[in-house]
Protein backbone atom coordinates (compact mmCIF):
# COMPACT_ATOMS: atom_id res chain seq x y z
CA UNK A 1 0.00 0.00 0.00
CA UNK A 2 2.99 2.79 0.95
CA UNK A 3 4.19 1.99 -2.85
CA UNK A 4 1.06 2.84 -4.28
CA UNK A 5 1.26 5.66 -2.66
CA UNK A 6 4.80 6.57 -3.59
CA UNK A 7 3.75 5.82 -6.73
CA UNK A 8 0.87 7.99 -6.78
CA UNK A 9 2.38 10.67 -5.55
CA UNK A 10 5.27 10.22 -8.40
CA UNK A 11 2.81 10.65 -10.80
CA UNK A 12 1.20 13.33 -9.88
CA UNK A 13 4.09 15.63 -9.66
CA UNK A 14 5.57 14.40 -12.96
CA UNK A 15 2.37 15.67 -14.72
CA UNK A 16 2.26 18.83 -13.01
CA UNK A 17 2.05 22.02 -15.10
CA UNK A 18 5.41 23.82 -14.24
CA UNK A 19 5.51 27.37 -14.02
CA UNK A 20 8.02 26.78 -17.32
CA UNK A 21 4.79 24.71 -19.13
CA UNK A 22 2.87 28.62 -18.48
CA UNK A 23 5.55 30.79 -19.70
CA UNK A 24 7.14 28.84 -22.30
CA UNK A 25 4.93 26.83 -24.35
CA UNK A 26 1.71 28.68 -23.58
CA UNK A 27 0.62 31.63 -25.57
CA UNK A 28 -0.38 34.83 -23.97
CA UNK A 29 -4.75 33.51 -24.38
CA UNK A 30 -3.14 30.24 -22.81
CA UNK A 31 -1.61 31.43 -19.87
CA UNK A 32 -4.14 34.02 -19.19
CA UNK A 33 -6.87 31.03 -19.00
CA UNK A 34 -4.98 29.03 -16.79
CA UNK A 35 -4.15 31.20 -14.06
CA UNK A 36 -7.61 32.55 -14.12
CA UNK A 37 -8.30 28.72 -13.63
CA UNK A 38 -6.39 28.39 -10.88
CA UNK A 39 -7.13 31.53 -9.43
CA UNK A 40 -11.15 30.47 -9.44
CA UNK A 41 -9.98 27.44 -8.24
CA UNK A 42 -8.22 29.22 -5.52
CA UNK A 43 -11.15 31.21 -4.45
CA UNK A 44 -13.89 28.71 -4.44
CA UNK A 45 -11.67 26.59 -2.27
CA UNK A 46 -11.19 29.97 0.15
CA UNK A 47 -14.97 30.47 -0.23
CA UNK A 48 -15.65 26.82 0.85
CA UNK A 49 -13.65 26.85 3.57
CA UNK A 50 -14.73 30.11 4.95
CA UNK A 51 -18.26 30.59 4.33
CA UNK A 52 -20.52 32.14 4.75
CA UNK A 53 -17.76 35.01 4.83
CA UNK A 54 -16.55 35.72 1.45
CA UNK A 55 -14.14 37.95 2.30
CA UNK A 56 -10.69 35.59 1.42
CA UNK A 57 -12.48 34.97 -1.73
CA UNK A 58 -12.93 38.06 -2.81
CA UNK A 59 -9.42 39.23 -1.94
CA UNK A 60 -8.54 36.39 -4.46
CA UNK A 61 -10.41 37.70 -6.90
CA UNK A 62 -8.99 41.32 -6.33
CA UNK A 63 -5.49 40.29 -6.31
CA UNK A 64 -5.97 38.51 -9.86
CA UNK A 65 -8.51 40.84 -11.02
CA UNK A 66 -7.86 43.69 -10.20
CA UNK A 67 -3.96 43.27 -9.61
CA UNK A 68 -3.67 44.67 -13.37
CA UNK A 69 0.13 44.84 -15.15
CA UNK A 70 2.09 44.49 -11.82
CA UNK A 71 0.76 41.87 -10.71
CA UNK A 72 1.99 39.79 -14.10
CA UNK A 73 5.02 40.85 -13.78
CA UNK A 74 5.32 39.79 -10.25
CA UNK A 75 3.96 36.24 -11.81
CA UNK A 76 6.65 36.11 -14.53
CA UNK A 77 9.74 36.62 -12.00
CA UNK A 78 8.44 33.94 -9.23
CA UNK A 79 7.89 32.00 -12.08
CA UNK A 80 11.40 32.72 -13.67
CA UNK A 81 12.71 31.84 -10.28
CA UNK A 82 10.83 28.77 -9.56
CA UNK A 83 10.60 27.37 -13.10
CA UNK A 84 10.31 23.99 -12.57
CA UNK A 85 7.76 24.05 -9.82
CA UNK A 86 4.22 23.47 -10.29
CA UNK A 87 2.84 26.60 -11.29
CA UNK A 88 -0.24 26.40 -9.19
CA UNK A 89 0.94 25.71 -6.16
CA UNK A 90 3.59 28.97 -6.72
CA UNK A 91 -0.10 30.97 -7.48
CA UNK A 92 -1.32 29.34 -4.29
CA UNK A 93 1.99 30.97 -2.62
CA UNK A 94 1.52 33.90 -3.90
CA UNK A 95 -2.02 34.62 -3.24
CA UNK A 96 -1.35 33.38 0.46
CA UNK A 97 1.15 35.81 0.55
CA UNK A 98 -1.44 38.39 0.50
CA UNK A 99 -4.81 37.06 1.01
CA UNK A 100 -3.73 34.63 3.91
CA UNK A 101 -4.80 31.15 4.15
Amino acid sequence: MVALGFMTSSVGAAWAVTADDVMNKMNSDERSSYVAGVVEGLAQTRWIADKPDPTGMRCIHDWHYKGGEENWLKIYEFFARHADKPAAALLYVMIKKDCGG
